[in-house]
């Protein structure tokens, strides 16, 4: 079944009017019977009240003498009110039981009075109603009366005034119907008609159609606006139609823009890529020189140590040879050949101490592998690589680490990371031949490594701050600066650590750089 708000507008209308008559008439017809049955209740207890006062105050010269003839004479006199059909004198001594002293039956009523009544009571039931009321002489209470009455009269008067007010709610709400009927052809015609045209616009979307105008009513001024917001409609669709055209084209066109501009920016991406690249090898090939340089002098003593040795050697053979070789020969040869052995071992081992390091560093550099590597020392042998650059400069590097920590994670990532921060210290935190100190503090927090390298150099205003880490940014375009350093930073950190780096500075109070690196750390 359809709610309500979903029925049509005629049934709504029919069952308002009708429903609203009918409530209204069934309010009054209900406060019209409630007025009814009351005053018919009223009547009908106020005529048996009068009767039985009659009643007992003609009994008691009866009860007095104790003439029970009397008495039910006086009863007698009750055969002129048929709906009471039985009534009972009964005499009060003390506090014995009382006792039935007369008593009347109407037309075919045969049960006798009850053995002991209520005393002055009133009981009404669906078709008996019964009294009692003492009987007195001044203030002494001699006997009691009791009757019971039919009720059957007072419900037939009942029925009498509800079959009327059935009627009259009938009528009432045939007259609303009718009403009802006839007022549909003023107000839900119409809107019938408008909802119609709604539905024929809304499926055909024709604009142009419109309704014929109403009454001057609320239902006519709703026509009228329709009407005129058909024709608004029909304008801005016209508009509509137009500027999709329009906006169609613009589509194609930007469609077109975002093609080319997706190609550029991919161009723009592997340029990039390729220039970070350039610059990763860049960095490492600057350490080779360097390293290179750094091995050239213990093997270049070793070579001296070697070929003087080689001489000493040829000599001394020469000397045996021509058994010319004496003792005190051979013992200077002896300790000539201790001190080159010493000599070229000494300078082989640091050659080999830089070749290792280096080599370590080159290797994590250009690899992605994931191995586990003790910090600090991997820290020094960092710093070995940059050793070129670094003695060239009055800069102290001080490593604040746990000689045990060992973390699991990306050495070449943290060589490079390291190498970039360095580089770009010594690039740009510092005068030539200014003294100073770069920081490198390593801490574990909640099974994760902080590291934060500081420098005490000139620092950086706040507009540079911000973009430190754009790729091309550099205070040095035109000195060799490629801007590409910090960047490979952040890249490395964000994306093949997968953790955070934030940079502080502020002018004349140097710079700090601390980054948050995930993996199992052991110490």
């Amino acid at each position: 079944m359809l709610k309500f708000r979903d029925q049509p507008i005629r049934r709504k209308l029919v069952v308002a009017i009708v429903g609203t008559s009918g409530l209204a008439v069934l309010l009054a017809s209900t406060a019209f019977i409630s007025y009814q049955w009351v005053s018919t209740r009223d009547a009908t207890l106020g005529n048996l009240e009068a009767a039985m006062s009659i009643i007992g105050s003609n009994s008691t010269a009866a009860l007095s003498f104790n003439d029970a003839v009397a008495a039910e004479q006086t009863l007698s006199a009750l055969k002129v009110k048929p709906a009471i059909h039985l009534a009972c004198i009964y005499t009060q001594t003390g506090n014995q039981t009382p006792e039935v002293f007369a008593q009347y039956h109407g037309d075919g009523d045969e049960h006798g009075c009850p053995v002991r009544p209520q005393p002055d009571s009133l009981s009404m039931m669906q078709s008996l109603l019964t009294r009692s009321m003492p009987i007195k002489i001044d203030d002494d209470v001699i006997g009691t009366l009791y009757l019971e009455r039919d009720l059957r009269d007072f419900w037939q008067a009942i029925n009498s005034y509800l079959a009327v007010v059935a009627m009259a709610i009938g009528l009432s709400m045939l007259m609303a119907f009718a009403i009802s009927t006839l007022l549909q052809r003023f107000i839900a015609a119409p809107i019938l008609s408008l909802s119609d045209l709604a539905e024929e616009v809304s499926s055909s979307k024709n604009y142009s159609l419109r309704l014929a105008e109403g009454n001057a009513d609320e239902v006519g001024n709703l026509i009228g606006n329709f009407n005129s917001m058909l024709s608004q409609i029909g304008i801005r669709d016209q508009a509509l139609e137009q500027a999709k055209a329009e906006l169609e084209e613009r589509v194609s066109e930007i469609k077109k823009t975002n093609t080319e501009l997706q190609t550029t920016l991919e161009r723009l991406r592997l340029t990039q890529e390729q220039l970070v690249q350039t610059e990763k090898m860049a960095s490492l090939g600057g350490l080779v020189a360097g390293i290179a340089h750094e091995i050239n002098t213990p093997v270049g003593v070793g070579v001296t140590a070697a070929s003087t040795l080689h001489a000493k050697t040829a000599a001394l053979n020469e000397e045996y040879a021509a058994n010319k070789l004496t003792n005190s020969g051979l013992h200077r040869y002896i300790e000539l050949a201790t001190q080159s052995a010493e000599i070229i071992l000494s300078n082989l081992n640091r050659a080999a101490e830089l070749i290792q390091s280096f080599k370590q560093v080159a290797v994590d550099q250009s690899s992605s592998e994931k191995r586990q590597f003790p910090v600090k020392h991997y820290l020094n042998e960092v710093l070995l690589s940059l050793r070129p650059k670094l003695k060239k400069t009055k800069l102290n590097v001080v490593i604040d680490c746990d000689d045990e920590l060992v973390m699991h994670s990306y050495p070449g990532a943290l060589a490079q990371i390291m190498t970039n921060l360095i580089m770009n210290t010594l690039n740009h935190a510092y005068e030539q031949d200014e003294s100073g100190t770069l920081t490198i503090a390593v801490t574990v927090k909640e099974d994760k490594i902080h590291l934060v390298y500081s420098d005490d150099g000139k620092g950086m205003p706040p507009d540079h701050v911000k973009r430190v880490f754009d790729p091309f940014f550099t205070t040095k375009r035109g000195a060799g600066g490629s801007g590409l350093d910090m960047h490979i930073v952040f890249n490395l950190v964000t994306q093949q650590l997968g953790r955070t780096v934030s940079l502080q500075s502020e002018v004349g109070k140097g710079t700090s750089v601390e980054i948050v690196v995930p993996g199992r750390v052991e110490s």
